[in-house]
């Protein structure tokens, strides 16, 4: 039904009743409904189907909706408001090859990680007289995998005897996964902010809009004192997650107010249109991997990819949270108990570091991210 209070679905339980009362009011009241009956097997059955009719309505009426519609619907509404999902992004390394003096290491040439994780250099590199050099190197996959740790990248796809050995000296940056449904729609519910520049709203915006950010937060200090962080005067502080230093800093010189102190250990010079050379200053953010133990009472509805469910559900949760946004510990039940089929559940979560998770929220620093991988939930069955 649809009225000025929006669409309201009927559900299967709904639509039997509704069928039964009907029922009794053209035959009488002592018609025989029950689901033992011919004509209480047939309302049931004409009820299921009519169910699955609602449940499009609904989704019809929700795709016009940004908070509401997902998927593809929720990529083609995003076109009328001038943006559209985040693809997957490959990440980027710096690489330190040594070998034989002068010799060239074609545009190309493929290197990895122990687990397989590739990466193809972009230039022709020429090593030195002493047999060293360095030349950037991108993934071959895209994902927040390819982000791997420094000095994991030691193994070479083609064996060559002039190349003694490889490593990557900084971990590699800028791979990320396909924006979710959650993140894009929380990043087209702010996309109002981006239309401005100078603002903390708009400055956030545009950085989550750089490549391979997958989450932002700024710190301003508008006050003439340096503040308990810190941060000078008249400034703002930027903590990044994913991206490339280049990338983001042209971001924030393209949307931080003129005159207005950058603030961070990465410091990158940026040249803007009339060749002046700006410092540009932020800070990455860093990471904090949680890890989840989900113990679970369950009955025969249980779905034989339930444990899945829970698993993605709670990716999905913390896929949605912003830099410094806590894991709240009774969310956690909600991403659980949306299964069908369950009848208790333990939870037990914390940082993947800690030697025992617990029962409280996860603290996250305002320069941290949560993060959270289905191998890291493990569901067990009581």
């Amino acid at each position: 039904m649809l009225d000025e209070n929006g669409f309201q679905k009927k559900s299967y339980a709904d639509l039997v009743s509704d069928m039964q009362d009907k029922a009794k009011q053209l035959w009488g009241e002592d018609v025989n409904v029950s689901e033992k009956s011919f004509l209480g097997i047939l309302i049931i059955l004409f009820a299921w189907f009519l169910s699955i009719a609602w449940e499009l309505a609904e989704s019809v009426y929700n795709a016009g909706f940004v908070t509401k519609s997902e998927g593809v619907q929720l990529d083609r509404l995003s076109t009328l408001m001038g943006t559209s999902r985040i693809p997957a992004a490959s990440s980027y390394a710096t690489l330190s090859i040594n070998g034989q003096p002068n010799y060239v290491v074609e545009e190309g040439t493929v290197f990895a990680t122990e687990s397989g994780i590739q990466f193809e250099t972009i230039a022709e590199l020429t090593l030195d007289a002493e047999g060293k050099g360095t030349v950037d190197a991108v993934s071959v996959d895209t994902g927040v995998d390819t982000n791997v740790a420094a000095g994991s990248i030691t193994v070479q796809a083609n064996p060559d005897s002039n190349i003694t050995s490889v490593t990557n000296p900084e971990a590699a940056t800028g791979g990320r996964d396909q924006e979710t449904d959650v993140e894009f729609r929380q990043r087209l519910v702010a996309g109002s902010s981006s239309t401005g520049n100078a603002t903390f709203p708009s400055i956030v915006a545009k950085l989550l809009e750089t490549s391979g950010v997958r989450s932002a937060n700024v710190i301003t200090n508008s006050t003439m004192e340096t503040d308990s962080a810190g941060n000078p005067p008249k400034s703002v502080h930027a903590y990044v997650l994913g991206g490339t230093a280049a990338d983001v800093a042209d971001t924030l010189l393209n949307s931080v107010a003129a005159g207005i102190e950058t603030v961070g250990s990465q410091s990158v010079d940026v040249t803007d249109d009339s060749g002046t050379v700006h410092t540009i200053k932020f800070d990455f953010a860093s990471e904090v991997d949680i890890a989840v133990q989900v113990s679970v009472s369950t009955n025969p509805t249980y779905e034989i990819d339930g444990d899945d469910q829970i698993k993605q559900n709670i990716v999905d949760y913390t896929s949605g949270l912003k830099m410094g946004e806590d894991v709240i510990y009774s969310r956690l039940f909600s991403c659980a108990y949306a299964v069908v089929g369950i009848d208790d559940v333990t939870i037990t979560v914390g940082r993947s570091n800690d030697e025992e998770l617990g029962t409280t929220n996860v603290v996250i620093g305002p320069n941290e991210v949560a993060q959270i991988k289905s191998s890291d939930i493990e569901v067990i069955h009581a």
